[in-house]
């Protein structure tokens, strides 16, 4: 599984102590820096410090940001800035991807159906990087009339060789209830409006297994894989999640066949005076390792555990059991529990079975049946242990591994 984040070490930070951190986080892909303005120079030394850990990389290369508005512009030479941006890195054997754009419009598919096509005419191992919207943004922003309609036609027009979206669910407060400071801001860019509009919506936003649903389905359909990139950091009406909620963010997406994940964001935001009042990444703006570096370093290792049996394994069926809020997949089999439980039940080629509680402040409890001899993967030791199925325990926002013979 690939392990990756948004908004990495800016470029005073360029160097191999901060890249031994990312590595040591079990982090195996790293975002580009998080820094305004990075010129080539700067990301050749970044691919140079990631190979030198055993990372692959994501490029941000401005030449790109100038093909698409040469592009919009109509000029005819609107690939050259791609042409010449490719020659600088597809060489590198840190290089994974180039990042294109976020959370585009269906107005925009077209135009970067033309650009990931021109990417791989000229650099043909290296696929282009794009972002879209969460289930959660409007019509207007999507430009589509629902968000499978999205998701299908950015399929079907760019051609992508995956697919990403982020979506984030845990916030502070209800629209109903802002406290004093989290007024709406309004600024000048309609599409900064609209994203801090729909950040308002309620403490617990729905939609994450409905996003996780159609993403999923489409990308069966078409054979993609896919990322969700969760949330980390603090910011505007978005909570300081517990370990808990990352785990639960985490390995609900691993249930689902999810074969990469990202989180929001790495370093903490430099943007003073922000309405977005970033804080509390994996590290800080000076650099300082915080919880959240420790909390993911743990969770990835766990993913990784997982992953190493898991990769490679067709996910064939996902349901829920439990207090369903949400269109999912019921599951039918046969659950017993003295207390409610609410879990998430993944299946995959090979016999197995990956079950993730959906609940972030309890344990789950229960007794679950199985064709054969169950095992349970301990995640520390990387084997499989005898399950007793009478008493199958999980922690809050936590999962477990399970083959059966």
């Amino acid at each position: 599984m690939e392990i990756t984040y948004w908004y990495g070490p800016p470029r005073a930070f360029l160097n191999a102590e901060t890249y031994e951190d990312v590595k040591n986080a079990g982090f195996t892909l790293a975002g580009p820096m998080g820094s305004a303005g990075v010129n080539t120079e700067d990301n050749l030394k970044f691919l140079d410090l990631c190979r030198e850990k055993g990372l692959k990389a994501c490029v941000h290369d401005r030449r790109m940001h100038h093909a698409l508005r040469k592009y919009e512009n109509g000029e005819a030479d609107w690939d050259a800035p791609l042409k010449s941006m490719t020659e600088d890195y597809k060489h590198h054997p840190a290089l994974a991807c180039y990042y294109v754009i976020d959370e585009p419009s269906a107005g925009m598919f077209r135009m970067l159906g033309d650009i990931i096509a021109k990417l791989k005419e000229y650099d043909p191992e290296h696929p282009g990087y794009i972002n879209l919207l969460p289930n959660y943004a409007t019509p207007e922003q999507l430009g589509s009339p629902t968000y499978y309609d999205h998701v299908k036609d950015y399929i079907e027009t760019v051609r992508p060789a995956f697919v990403s979206y982020d979506h984030y669910h845990f916030l502070h407060f209800t629209h109903d209830t802002l406290p004093q400071g989290y007024e709406i801001e309004e600024t000048d860019d309609e599409r900064e409006n609209a994203i801090r509009r729909s950040a308002m919506i309620s403490i617990d936003r729905p939609g994450f297994f409905e996003n996780l649903e159609i993403v999923r389905t489409l990308c069966a359909q078409y054979g993609l894989p896919f990322m969700v990139i969760v949330l980390l950091i603090e910011h505007g009406p978005y909570r300081n999640v517990t370990e808990a909620e990352l785990r639960f963010e985490a390995f609900q997406t691993l249930a689902y066949g999810a074969s990469m994940l990202s989180y929001f964001t790495y370093w903490t935001v430099i943007e003073p005076g922000s309405w977005w009042n970033w804080r509390n990444g994996c590290v800080s703006c000076e650099g300082e390792k915080l919880q959240h570096y420790y909390d993911v370093s743990k969770i990835n290792r766990e993913l990784h555990a997982y992953a190493a049996y898991l990769d490679g394994k067709k996910s064939v069926d996902v349901s829920h059991y439990g207090e369903i809020g949400e269109k999912v997949k019921r599951f039918t089999g046969k659950i017993s529990s003295d207390f409610p439980v609410q879990l998430t039940i993944g299946t995959f080629e090979g016999g197995y079975t990956a079950i993730a509680n959906k609940n972030t402040e309890k344990p789950a409890v229960f007794a679950m049946p199985f064709d054969g001899e169950a095992e349970r993967l301990d995640a520390e030791t990387g084997r499989f242990a005898p399950l007793d199925t009478a008493r199958i325990e999980i922690g809050p926002g936590d999962m477990v591994l399970i083959r059966t013979k």
